[in-house]
């Protein structure tokens, strides 16, 4: 899978991870933490998937998820950042969105933001998945994360 290629990258060129997940549960780390040697690119991974602990573990405000939604293009960059910095790593990734049955309040789709916190420099890409059962769009996430590090790197 496209996760080995970056824990590769990440690894030849000493660079760190670590993972803020909601909607993906985990699953962003756990493709990580597969490969050996794992240990020396992944700092750790926080799944906060309630508001509570966004804003308990990751110091999301509860102001901001009010007024931008909790999935939202500006809870996925600051959660990003939140997590790069907690963990004071190179990257941080940021996974928020909503896979169903139930739609969030305030939205029309079945969606999701990744944010990518490479140095400081982040980026976020919204994706929309309102034909997937809840695991296909759990697994689309997590392809197209790993896609948008490799091309990151």
């Amino acid at each position: 899978m496209i996760a080995q290629k970056v824990f590769e990258q990440c690894l030849a060129n000493g660079l760190t991870i670590a993972f803020a997940e909601s909607m993906t549960g985990g699953a962003l780390a756990y493709e990580m933490i597969k490969n050996p040697g794992s240990s020396h690119v992944i700092s750790g991974s926080i799944i906060a998937y309630n508001i509570e602990q966004k804003n308990k573990l990751l110091g999301i405000s509860l102001e901001d998820i009010k007024t931008y939604g909790i999935v939202s293009k500006h809870i996925a960059k600051e959660m990003a950042t939140a997590v790069r910095k907690l963990m004071n790593t190179h990257i941080g990734v940021a996974v928020t969105g909503n896979a169903g049955p139930e739609k969030q309040e305030a939205s029309s789709n079945f969606e999701a933001w990744i944010a990518i916190d490479f140095k400081g420099d982040v980026q976020a890409y919204n994706i929309k998945f309102n034909h997937l059962t809840r695991l296909e769009a759990i697994r689309k996430i997590v392809r197209l994360t790993y896609q948008k590090l490799n091309q990151s790197l």
